[in-house]
């Protein structure tokens, strides 16, 4: 690894569009269902490819598609490297609740995050079934909202800005932050694992993310009906095809109001602080 040439954005943005097309063929060939998710769907519909200043790629499977590309990863470690999976039952130090694949060609190091040896990845989201109550499901994802924002604090260095805005938030995070680092990163990985489960997929009306709930513009859509997610199309990204929701602009309004009209220039700014370096081939 050259710590004195770090990639560029762009190269960072096709590493991570290599681990998608390998992802998503793994998904083609096994019948897992999954779709471009948040910035990458956003990206698709409104710069048919990856957000210019975006530094991640997300998809979204529903939870039981989600776990049998966790136990595919788990079962051909040896074939798929240099791929490996990040989940917290494979690596320890790793303090997430979703799983991600990543390219361990490279290695990438973290502002104000713990190393613990990731490269270049795609970031893979359950949908969880929420039951048939509306209101009961969005008062489940509103408390796993809390408890995955503590759990993401588990996983900073020291406390610090990051991507909080407002004063308000600034005073309320840092005695979060201590009351996180007290739990510890398990006792919150276990807690939302758990409510994940509260209700079968298959027999829910209601679905949403229950792992790793979104900042969502609007708080009513925090969950939707399961036919909303699983309806998909093909859309252009980048130089290939992949499924989006086919009802994309219920999901990209919900999530970032009047998606199609870009971010100042001040807004344009990548979702995390990271350098992203490639190793060093062992002789």
């Amino acid at each position: 690894m050259d710590k004195q040439n770090a990639l560029t954005l762009r190269e960072v943005q096709l590493g991570e569009y290599e681990v998608l097309k390998k992802v998503v063929k793994i998904c083609e060939e096994n019948n897992f269902r999954y779709f471009l998710t948040y910035g990458s769907m956003l990206g698709a519909v409104r710069h048919q490819g990856i957000i210019p200043w975006d530094d991640d790629i997300d998809i979204m499977m529903p939870r039981p598609d989600y776990e049998k590309i966790k136990k595919y990863f788990l079962d051909n470690e040896e074939e798929l490297k240099p791929l490996k999976i990040f989940d917290k039952s494979v690596v320890e130090k790793y303090p997430h609740m979703i799983i991600r694949i990543s390219d361990q060609r490279y290695h990438l190091i973290f502002d104000n995050e713990k190393d613990y040896d990731i490269g270049l990845f795609v970031d893979i989201y359950p949908i969880d079934g929420v039951g048939n109550d509306f209101m009961a499901a969005k008062k489940l994802v509103k408390k796993t909202k809390r408890l995955a924002s503590l759990c993401f604090l588990t996983g900073r260095k020291s406390f610090g800005v990051d991507n909080t805005k407002s004063i308000k938030k600034m005073i309320i995070k840092f005695p979060a932050f201590l009351w996180a680092k007290l739990n510890g990163n398990n006792h919150y990985i276990l807690k939302l694992d758990k409510l994940a489960k509260t209700y079968d997929y298959n027999n829910s009306k209601y679905v949403a993310c229950v792992a790793w709930p979104p900042k969502i513009y609007d708080k009513e859509k925090i969950v939707f009906t399961k036919e909303i997610m699983e309806e998909t199309i093909d859309w252009k990204f980048e130089n290939s095809e992949f499924k989006i929701l086919k009802k994309y602009d219920e999901f990209l309004s919900a999530n970032y109001g009047d998606y199609m009209t870009p971010p100042s220039e001040k807004g344009k700014k990548t979702n995390h602080t990271y350098k992203a370096y490639k190793r060093k081939e062992k002789k």
